[in-house]
Formats: C-alpha cells, structure tokens, sequence
C-alpha cells in the first residue's frame, strides 16, 4: 500500500501499487504532502529516504501541478533468530528477548528495544522488522521460569541462584555483551544465547507518605545498556507500607515508587547498591503535596485567551509522573498534588502564534532552570506568553545533483524554556523536511540563538546527540532571532556520508 498525506497529518489518502510498483494519486489538492509505503516482509518507506527511520522529504503541490518521480524505496526487513538455553543446554521457554539499539535520550545515550519476542516450547525466537544497523541481544527470564522446579535452591548453597539478563554472547555483564551487525535484509538465523544463573539479592524497605493501595516499587539498572531489571525488580507496596524486591544480582539500581491520581502525583526515588548481600532499610518518602499557583498572560494584543492552555512540571530527573495544571479564562492556574522534588516549567501543546516566553518565580527569573522545589513550596508563578514568534524559511543547495532534498533542524544554543507541542522536538530542537524542490519553512520559533544545519539524511535516534551535532558545527550556521523575526536562509546540505552512522 501507498500512502498520501499531509504534512500536518490532517487528511490522507491511500492506493494499492500495481504488479510492477507504480502507483498515481489523482485530484490532490494544494498543500505540502509525505508519501510512505509497506508491504509484508520490507520496511516502512518513505520519499526523499534512503533507509528505514530516516526522515523524508516533502512534495509540495501547487494547483494543477503534476508531480512526477515520488518513487519510494523499500528494503527488506532484517531478522534475528536462534534459541535461548537454560544452564543445562536445555530450551526456555517464555523468555523475553530483546533487540536493543543505542539511542539518545534526554541528552544521554541509552538502549532502547527496537524489537522483541518470545520464545516458544522449543526455546525458539524470531524478531523480525529490524532495520540494518547493530543490536544487542537482552534474553530476560519470566517469573514463571523463575517459580519453576529448576530454579529451587540447592541445600548446599547458602544464596539462591536464580536466572538473571544474559546479553549475547553470554554474559551478565553489559560491558561485555557483543553486538550484532545486520545489513539490509540480512537474517542473522541461529543465534544461542545460555541464560546465565547468578546469586542474587533482595532489597526491602518501606513507602511512607502515601496509601500504599496500586502503588508499585521498581528497581531500574543504572549504567547498563539493558532495558528492565527483571522479572523480579517490581514489587507491589503491602498495607504497612513494605516492600520487597526480589531476583536482583549485584550492581547499581534506582529504586523508585510513582504515584498517580485525580490530584496528580509524583515519584520518589533512592540509589542502592547490591553487591553479596540483601539490602535491608530502603526508605522511599512521599513528602506532604502541595499546590502550585500563578497566572498567565499574553503579551500585546492578540485574540487569543489564556483559558484552558495546559502547564506542567516535568521533573528533572526524568521521572514517570508530571503534575499538571489548567488556566481559568482570567488566566489563572492551580497545579494540585505537588511533591517535593526538582522540576521544569513546561508549556503544553501551545496553539500556533503562541509561545513560552519568561516564567518568573516570586519575581525571580527561573526561564528555562530547573526549580528546587524538594524543601518548600514555591511562591506565585507569572508565565508570560509571547505573541511575536520567529519564522525562517529558504532553500537548501543539494550537495550533489542526486542527493535526497534532506532535513533542517534547529537546535537553541544554550538552555531554552521548556514547550511540548507540535513543533520543538525533544530538548526544544526543531526540524523541517525539504521538498522536492529544496524549500524548507519552520514557523512558531521562540526567539533566541540557535544553530542551523541542513542533512541530506539524519537519524532522530542518534542525531540529537550534543557530541554528534559537534563534529558538524563548522558546516552550520548561527542564526540569532529576535521577537516576530522572519529570516530566509540559504543552506548548504551537509552530504549523507557524513551525517549518519
């Protein structure tokens, strides 16, 4: 199938290509569109894209204009495959297995799935959809593995062993663990991976501050490129406010309990080591909430209220809860269910024309900081909401005559105020695709300094990586904007060769 649709996502069209793999969309109307396609056992592609999870480029139509050569590549998907073993060289049944890949996050490099399955009664696994590139192979045991006759203690071990996250090619240690290359359409069939047995430790402790009902504990590994920390690194929180983690081997772990509900909620978190011992004593303390309030204006004349927009405190430590707000039509708001902790202002989903412009603290200055609020309440919040945001648009010289049109991103230099919203992606980077006919446009950008760069292609997952854009600022621009500023640009492409991995 062939998919037409605009770049704002508002409207769509689809076809089947035909045997040899033409297709036509007729009666389009005017606009700025993506063309994607998919069929069984290839991966998702796109126009103005040589690869999977790469992001095209754009068709821009005008009227009657006919629009010629929107080819779209598909490649075949890549696939891992083999058995996982228990210690006996025996088959496992119902493990977890993960594909992982490096990914940037919150401006640190982590590991995130990129697929998985499960194996079957013969210890069988196939994950399939995988995108040419390296992949770390995690094999995670269910609890029912772990509840199993093979898992009961001997009588001459003083500690349990217990199955633990083996990483191919068979160690426990992520440091360790050999990656896997695929290129594009490549099966890599046959993989063994022995699940390896480890002593392994209990953490207890207490939740004080909070009902303990539907509240849960979990244990995250730090500094690892695993993903979960087992089948026995979650615990649910008993009525006296115990709880105890389970099947956890020696290395460093983020405890944390988060809590949600109707007035908001929050997470607490404690750093523990295991190491040849239980750990006993965790304490997780849910402090007494508390409320944030403030007012929002808009700056100048404009027909826009400030009623019903949507603030939040993101904590800084990238936990799982966020409280949030609503204003009032007078532009009043109160944030319910604050917990003592480090967060972020945050704008959400601010309508176009709009954006964050100072967010003042009892009258102090706290734009785009990170606001300690672990020892008290705050005082009143002021958000101001400018309504002169800058625009850039231009055209992007191709690198070479068949070079793909490519994506510009923007990205502030220095801290910037937090928005969440169609346009600034995660940190506050913006992008826009080119089109077919080297034009770009990004609107509703805060007012700061900036650098721009134009890839032929870039990937989203290693990209945004500070050190990344590093090796490439000689080949961007600095670009200052100021309050209602429209800029044209003219960009030199920075050739794929260079900007993926």
């Amino acid at each position: 199938m062939v998919y037409l649709q605009k770049s704002d996502g508002s409207q769509g069209l689809s076809i089947a290509a035909g045997a040899d793999g033409k297709f036509v969309f007729e009666n389009v109307a005017r606009g700025n569109y993506r063309v994607t396609a998919e069929r069984r056992g290839f991966l998702r592609g796109e126009y103005g894209s040589r690869r999977y999870g790469l992001r095209g480029g754009l068709i821009a139509l005008t009227e009657g204009q006919e629009m010629k050569g929107a080819d779209v590549k598909l490649d075949p998907q890549s696939v891992i495959a083999g058995r996982i073993l228990d210690e006996h060289g025996e088959p496992m049944e119902q493990v977890q297995v993960m594909a992982l890949r490096r990914v940037v996050a919150a401006d640190r490099r982590q590991a995130g799935p990129a697929g998985m399955a499960q194996t079957d009664d013969r210890g069988e696994f196939r994950i399939a959809n995988l995108a040419p590139g390296r992949y770390y192979v995690q094999a995670m045991s269910s609890r029912r593995e772990m509840m199993q006759g093979r898992n009961i203690r001997r009588v001459d071990v003083a500690e349990p062993e217990t199955y633990v996250v083996t990483y191919f090619p068979g160690t426990t240690e992520a440091s360790a663990a050999t990656p896997v290359e695929l290129g594009v359409g490549q099966e890599f069939l046959g993989l063994s991976l022995q699940v390896q047995k480890a002593r392994v430790y209990k953490v207890r402790g207490t939740v004080q501050g909070v009902e303990a009902r539907n509240l849960r504990v979990m244990a995250n590994p730090r500094g690892r490129i695993g993903f979960g920390g087992g089948p026995g690194a979650s615990s649910g929180v008993r009525p006296d406010g115990g709880f105890e983690l389970t099947g956890l081997a020696p290395g460093s772990y983020t405890i944390f309990a988060a809590r949600g509900g109707p007035g908001g909620g929050g997470t607490v978190r404690a750093a523990v080591e295991v190491s040849n011992a239980d750990v006993e004593g965790v304490s997780l303390a849910f402090g007494a909430t508390f409320s944030v309030q403030g007012t929002v204006k808009i700056e100048g004349t404009t027909t826009f209220s400030p009623g019903n927009l949507r603030l939040r405190l993101v904590e800084a430590e990238g936990g799982t809860m966020s409280p949030m707000g609503q204003t009032k039509e007078d532009g009043a708001f109160t944030i319910e269910g604050v917990m003592p902790d480090r967060y972020r202002f945050s704008t959400v989903f601010l309508p176009q024309g709009l954006y964050l412009k100072s967010v003042r603290m009892s009258g102090q200055d706290v734009t785009g900081q990170v606001i300690d609020l672990t020892s008290s309440a705050p005082g009143r919040f002021e958000v101001l909401l400018g309504n002169k945001p800058a625009s850039i648009s231009g055209t992007v010289g191709k690198a070479a005559p068949e070079s793909l049109p490519g994506l510009v991103i923007l990205v502030p230099e220095g801290g910037a105020p937090m928005q969440i919203g169609p346009g600034p992606m995660p940190g506050n980077q913006y992008e826009a695709s080119v089109d077919q006919n080297g034009a770009f446009a990004i609107e509703n950008v805060p007012p700061g300094e900036y650098r721009v760069y134009a890839f032929e292609e870039f990937d989203r997952a290693e990209g945004y990586d500070p050190e990344f854009l590093k090796k490439f600022e000689s080949s961007s621009e600095k670009l200052k904007l100021g309050e209602g500023d429209v800029k044209t640009l003219s960009l030199k492409q920075i050739p794929s060769g260079g900007a993926s991995q």
